[in-house]
């Protein structure tokens, strides 16, 4: 469980280049969207990406997993229901400027009803807000064959949170 309040949400070693960047603009509060992109995430979290564009990426006979940890300092926390309420509850003190997550990109080929797994992808994604309302959004591939490029990755993650905001809203 996340313990270092100084640090929750922050990668301190996150890199200073990365490999793509997107701004975008939100009609919503900052605090409505981190709890998105935190819920998002968690949901996301160990389950199979299914019939989407990212499929079509890879292609049809791979399977793929997403997986999420939430930065504390230099170490990343599974992002589980605990860890998620943790960060549910610090923002409900204050708006965190920069929320920092590792993401695994797990792929399995699919053979005959069986899996045999192929490289990872692990993206290092850094989620800051501005004065003006807006979201910025950094990517850095760690590691890993980048079977899904980051530009995919993250239109991916936006049409997930804007899902999630349209959820708040019913």
């Amino acid at each position: 469980m996340i313990g270092n309040k100084g640090t929750l949400g922050v990668y301190t070693a996150f890199p200073t280049k990365c490999h793509y960047t997107r701004h975008l603009g939100f009609n919503t509060s900052p605090t409505n969207l981190q709890k998105a992109i935190l819920n998002t995430l968690h949901r996301l979290n160990g389950r199979e990406v299914k019939d989407n564009f990212l499929n079509l990426i890879v292609g049809s006979n791979i399977e793929i997993i997403l997986e999420f940890g939430v930065a504390n300092g230099l170490l990343f926390e599974y992002l589980n229901a605990d860890t998620l309420n943790t960060l549910l509850r610090a923002l409900n003190d204050k708006i965190l400027p920069a929320m920092d997550f590792l993401c695994i990109l797990r792929y399995y080929r699919l053979r005959d009803k069986k899996r045999a797994a192929l490289r990872f992808d692990f993206y290092l994604m850094r989620f800051l807000l501005d004065e003006s309302g807006g979201l910025k959004i950094q990517i850095f591939h760690d590691r890993g064959l980048r079977r899904v490029p980051p530009e995919d990755l993250v239109k991916f993650l936006i049409n997930e949170i804007c899902l999630e905001l349209f959820a708040y809203e019913d």
